[in-house]
């Protein structure tokens, strides 16, 4: 079953940095600079490598990560819309000779990531708008919510002869879809934070550009996406 639906979240006081859309960059930097809690970047080195230690399911991402950059010979991975970076600390963790370059469009987040990870580059960069970034392989962490379905087809468009790994936030069924629209009925305090998609939903969205391979990326699914004729 092909379906998209919006995604909403609750996050109680902290929504006053958020406001009703999370799909921005002002919204992401208040929730990634101005708040403590799950979603904020520490604003020192070791609390951000305690806050990582702290994620063991992430380090068994980076670990698949790795193992298919080693598989490619890949020298350099873009990673796009990293947030906090947690993911990009555990690759660097176990796979120290891996060249990586971090990107995000919230202007605050990139500047406290670059200041905390200088072994990285890290720049501003908008993928849906910009396309890639120079590298062997580029990775889609957990970003699949941010971009409509119209916005995601023009952007793999824009990687049309790039090798991609895309590591879903969720793939949804109709009961989970179901569950989404009620969370707004329940509480119009939620915030809409993008869209979420069942799997046949995901893999009509690369079809004209890519061929794809499912993947187990540790708890989560996901695709290794590579460019049809190429």
């Amino acid at each position: 079953m092909r379906l998209t639906v919006p995604h909403y979240f609750d996050f109680g006081e902290d929504r006053r940095h958020v406001g009703g859309d999370l799909v921005r960059p002002n919204s992401w930097d208040g929730l990634r600079i101005a708040t403590t809690g799950p979603f904020g970047i520490p604003e020192t080195r070791d609390a951000w490598g305690a806050a990582a230690d702290a994620r063991p399911e992430i380090a068994e991402r980076a670990r698949v990560v790795a193992q298919v950059c080693r598989e490619r010979g890949v020298e350099r991975l873009a990673s796009y819309g990293v947030g906090g970076a947690t993911l990009e600390l555990w690759l660097h963790r176990v796979a120290p000779g891996l060249q990586l370059t971090l990107t995000d469009y919230a202007p605050r987040t990139v500047e406290r990531v670059a200041g905390l990870f200088p072994e990285a580059e890290v720049r501003r960069h908008d993928f849906a708008a910009a396309g890639p970034v120079p590298a062997d392989l580029h990775l889609f962490h957990r970003i699949d919510t941010e971009l409509s379905n119209r916005q995601w087809r023009r952007a793999f468009r824009r990687f049309a002869g790039h090798p991609i790994l895309l590591v879903a936030t969720e793939v949804i069924d109709a009961r989970r879809a179901l569950a989404e629209v009620a969370k707004r009925v329940r509480n119009p305090a939620v915030s809409r934070c993008g869209w979420v998609r069942t799997r046949s939903a995901f893999e009509s969205l690369w079809r004209a550009t890519h061929a794809d391979r499912p993947l187990r990326v540790g708890d989560l699914e996901g695709w290794l996406l590579e460019p049809r004729g190429g």
